[in-house]
């Protein structure tokens, strides 16, 4: 056989097992993950502030009836450089409510006001230096401003405390599922969240919680790059010797489910994996099952999943339907029509979505000087927890409070 046959045999049979595995190992895994639940009966622990960053526009503080119980435990995060109206709007609501507004110094950019920001450092940098000055209590909370929980915050941090995590993830739930690409991350967001029994430092930045000494010490060596910031802060936390586990929480979070948006959202996402990933090999000395599938099987392998489709045939076919009836029988309870065509979805981000991350990677690097470059240490040191110190910082920043 030439090299071109074997590359041919790889890309038939190797890489599509591979891709099917990924749904198979979590599940095959899961009862030998280590998770933390919180049964119905758990205590609440009210020590928590609740960090929400909003900037650029009002409209996406969706939020609000879910806020308002929490009231003065509510930090509406923002920037010194929003619009008037911005900062009307947003006084408003905070005065209403009984929330508190911080702003930290942080410039933002006037074109991509009133835009979302899929790139730049400016969420974790008004994070971080609300983490530093807005924080007293002993727990902090990050939650977005389109997300909300089923079950009270207090409860999560009283389950935080009761099993020692100094950081945690949880499970994010689509919340609108009436469209077909809202029914489709409903299937995608599964079967991502069961590697969270097994890899529990995978955070989401939609809602993780943490205790503040070690929120606030993890921030300080993360690298403020927007895509994959929250799988950083676990990884820095769990190089730093914090106890980063998974909680049994859902939480519902809105998911982009018209074309435009959910496009825009995945090309930037496909930056993230590409820095994650091949920007930061170093990784993979800590964490090789994950990198191996993330960095070679779906960055690096791309090329060869091209040359399958170029190449169909009986061969293609039958990989095609072990695939599909291996990931039907994964999500047999899940199931609805649309698990059906999830294979399609699936190949497109596999064939599409991938190759673009290199160029939204060095679209997003480039103007903000910042590579995303993650900082490990040769060796792996175990924190131990300490009494936690004054919020104190010499960054000029302004707290209003109603």
């Amino acid at each position: 056989m030439t090299y071109a046959d074997y590359a041919l045999l790889v890309g038939l049979v190797f890489v599509p097992i591979l891709a099917a595995a990924v749904d198979i190992i979590p599940a095959s895994r899961a009862t030998r993950g280590v998770v933390f639940p919180i049964p119905d009966d758990h205590r609440s622990n009210d020590d928590f502030t609740v960090l929400v960053p909003i900037y650029g526009n009002i409209k996406y503080l969706e939020n609000v009836d879910f806020l308002r119980p929490y009231s003065r435990r509510i930090v509406l995060v923002t920037t010194t450089s929003e619009s008037r109206d911005f900062d009307r709007a947003l006084d408003e609501i905070a005065k209403e409510n009984s929330f508190t507004v911080y702003r930290a110094h942080v410039k933002r950019n006037p074109t991509k006001k009133g835009g979302r920001n899929t790139s730049g450092t400016i969420r974790d940098r008004i994070i971080r230096e609300a983490t530093e000055c807005a924080v007293s209590t002993e727990f902090v909370v990050c939650i977005d401003a389109d997300t909300v929980t089923d079950r009270p915050i207090g409860e999560i941090v009283g389950a935080l405390e009761a099993n020692g995590l100094d950081l945690a993830s949880v499970r994010l739930v689509p919340s609108n599922t009436d469209r077909l690409l809202g029914k489709l991350q409903s299937h995608e967001y599964r079967m991502v969240m069961r590697l969270r029994k097994i890899l529990p430092w995978v955070c989401s930045g939609a809602f993780h919680l943490g205790r503040h000494d070690a929120h606030r010490e993890i921030m300080k060596r993360h690298s403020l790059f927007f895509q994959g910031n929250d799988v950083e802060l676990g990884l820095i936390g769990d190089e730093m010797g914090y106890k980063v586990g998974h909680l049994t929480f859902d939480v519902p979070t809105a998911v982009p489910d018209r074309p435009v948006a959910w496009l825009r959202q995945r090309v930037a996402w496909s930056g993230g994996e590409f820095r994650l990933f091949i920007a930061n090999p170093q990784l993979a000395l800590r964490h090789p099952f994950y990198f191996f599938y993330g960095g070679i099987v779906v960055i690096l392998m791309c090329p060869f999943r091209w040359m399958t489709l170029m190449q169909p045939g009986y061969d293609l076919i039958t990989v095609l339907f072990i695939y599909w009836t291996i990931l039907v029988a994964v999500n047999w309870r899940h199931r609805d029509w649309t698990l059906f065509v999830y294979p399609i979805y699936g190949m497109f981000n596999s064939l599409v979505m991938v190759p673009i991350g290199l160029v939204s990677y060095l679209w997003m690097a480039i103007p903000e000087g910042n590579w995303g470059w993650i900082r490990l240490s040769v060796h792996r040191t175990r924190h131990r927890r300490s009494e936690p110190e004054p919020a104190t910082s010499t960054l000029m920043s302004e707290v209003v409070a109603p």
